[in-house]
């Protein structure tokens, strides 16, 4: 009787070290929540392009902010995830998470708007104005600075505030900031609902420049290099499908954002997915954190120059 009791332990015991192995196959996924950005990563799930990989892909968090993403990503709890290209490095080169960039996501896709009514027609309109902006290291803060610079005006020569793009609209209706810059698709909302209107598109203030990327943890890339290369796969795959299907493509995004059609469709018009790494726009963009001493100085270029999966 002791005997059975024995082998029927063993067994069970067996029986979860095996689901424990099954489950070290699934990889975690992380995104943002209704960010158009991330439209590769809702057509990858949605055609079934990671399992054509033979991969086994769960989504593991759905995030408000990228610095959140990092964080889930710092305790280990994220195998590789879509997030913007900014809080990424940030993370990255302060040592708050250890991980590669296998890809890029998109380029360009933000936008300066302000106010219906404000009188804001210009860059230079927005000396002394209050301009709401995602947070400090952000590509958006960095292209703000880069559009004051551009019409010979300094960051303090606006009011500038920090808030969360879904926060926005609401505060520029309500007249509380007079401009703010986001990515999409939360400058095309603004302008659906007809309360703001255009100052510059991203595009013009920095051609082609980076937004968001596909990242993976180091652990990931050093263990499981094969892996990797079929989540690029899956995602070359996702971002070709956005370029040959943007019907399609448009429906994903609004099933995944919740936003109309015609804002989904108003935001694709300034989004460029690709797949493609360009590490020179990407260390001009170390440059700027390094200026602005959003990054500790020691050891920077040295690990930005392991940061590519190769």
């Amino acid at each position: 009787m002791r005997m059975n009791i024995y082998c029927v332990a063993l067994c069970l015991i067996l029986f979860f070290c095996a689901c424990a192995k099954k489950d070290d196959d699934v990889l975690r996924l992380g995104y943002l929540q209704s960010d158009l950005h991330h439209l590769p990563a809702f057509v990858a799930l949605e055609k079934g392009y990671f399992a054509q990989q033979g991969l086994k892909v769960q989504v593991g968090g759905v995030f408000k902010a990228g610095p959140e993403e990092m964080s889930a990503f710092g305790s280990g709890d994220l195998d590789f995830g879509y997030v913007g290209q900014a809080p990424a490095t940030a993370a990255l080169l302060n040592g708050a998470a250890d991980i590669q960039f296998i890809a890029q996501v998109n380029l360009e896709g933000s936008a300066i708007v302000a106010r219906t009514g404000s009188g804001i027609d210009s860059v230079k309109g927005l000396a002394g104005r209050l301009v709401a902006f995602p947070g400090h290291a952000t590509i958006q803060d960095f292209l703000l600075r880069r559009a004051l610079k551009n019409s010979m005006m300094g960051f303090q020569d606006i009011r500038a505030i920090v808030l969360k793009p879904p926060e926005m609209l609401q505060a520029l209706e309500q007249k509380n900031i007079d401009a703010f810059i986001a990515w999409q698709p939360y400058p095309a909302q603004a302008l659906q609902s007809a309360a703001a209107q255009v100052v510059l598109y991203s595009d013009e203030i920095w051609k082609e420049h980076p937004c968001c990327v596909l990242i993976a943890s180091r652990s990931l890339c050093e263990t499981r290099p094969q892996t990797v290369k079929k989540i690029q796969a899956a995602h070359a795959q996702a971002c070709a499908f956005i370029a040959d299907h943007p019907g399609d493509a448009a429906a994903i995004g609004v099933k995944y954002t919740s936003m109309n059609r015609a804002v989904v469709e108003q935001a694709l018009k300034h989004c460029i997915y690709t797949s493609r790494l360009d590490k020179a726009k990407a260390r001009e963009f170390v440059g700027f954190l390094k200026e602005l001493r959003y990054v500790k100085p020691a050891g920077v270029d040295q690990r930005f120059s392991k940061a590519f999966f190769e």
